[in-house]
């Protein structure tokens, strides 16, 4: 299912454009202890997902509550394989109400970066509209995220020098709107079995067709 990971994909190539901002601080601390998002870890089946799993296509499974929930986010979404398990993690926030500048969104935003680099250390973050944007102006920023002209997001892996730990690849925080009233924070989580999950899932998308 790419359509659930079009804003990494989109971030990673405004990475290797050379595009990005900033790094966070360096985390000395080892990430040895493994990786439990939300209270959930790598290679979990869907019956362990418990039964309010709900399959949204693709492997994808939306999942209103999680052993361990974060009050931020109003629903969660995990990508199981039906061979090597659960790959992939969504957290996806509440709507934040904010004004055209997205100053309350970019607060969100914030604090969850810096939560998250309290556990992982060193991020690159980004914060840029892209060049052929109408959408501009100061007063412009909420409606331009909206129109996807404009991205905000984190992202933490080996090449930030992040402690991910244990089968942890890469962790991505961004903001995301729908109108230019309000929007909403979402974090994602990858796991090193995820390349061949996804793999399997674009093989049967590709199967179909014939």
């Amino acid at each position: 299912m790419k359509c659930a990971r079009t804003l990494a994909t989109l971030a990673a190539a405004v990475i290797v454009a050379g595009a990005w901002t900033s790094y966070g601080q360096q985390n000395t601390e080892p990430g040895t202890a493994e990786a439990r998002p939300f209270g959930l870890w790598q290679g979990m089946s869907v019956e362990e997902l418990g039964a309010a799993a709900t399959p949204i296509g693709g492997g994808m499974y939306k999942l209103t509550s999680v052993p361990v929930p974060h009050p931020a986010f109003e629903f969660y979404v995990a990508q199981v394989s039906p061979s090597t398990g659960m790959c992939y993690v969504k957290g996806v926030g509440r709507q934040v109400r904010s004004n055209a500048y997205g100053a309350e969104l970019r607060s969100r935003f914030a604090s969850m970066r810096d939560e998250i680099s309290a556990s992982y250390g060193r991020y690159r973050t980004v914060d840029m509209l892209l060049s052929d944007s109408m959408w501009a102006g100061p007063g412009d920023w909420m409606a331009a995220l909206a129109e996807r002209q404009r991205l905000l997001f984190a992202q933490w892996n080996t090449d930030t020098r992040a402690t991910l730990r244990p089968h942890l690849t890469t962790v991505f925080v961004a903001a995301n709107a729908k109108t230019s009233e309000s929007g909403y924070v979402v974090v994602e989580y990858y796991f090193d079995n995820e390349p061949g999950c996804e793999q399997e899932f674009d093989g049967s998308a590709d199967a179909a067709l014939f």
